[in-house]
């Protein structure tokens, strides 16, 4: 929710949706309560990168 509520706030209606599915598919890569990736690697989902590999 989120990452929906930050990107109303900085994108079109479209690529804020766009973002918030990318935020929620790269946290259920990640265990536990909190979504621990960066804007730049949900951006990078959004644009297409979808290797699988998070660099940290």
């Amino acid at each position: 929710m989120g990452a929906l509520i930050y990107g109303l706030q900085s994108f079109d209606e479209q690529k804020a949706l766009e973002f918030a599915t990318a935020a929620s598919s790269l946290k259920h890569t990640i265990q536990g309560d909190f979504n621990r990736v960066s804007k730049d690697e949900v951006l990078g989902v959004v644009k297409g990168e979808r290797s699988g590999r998070i660099s940290r």
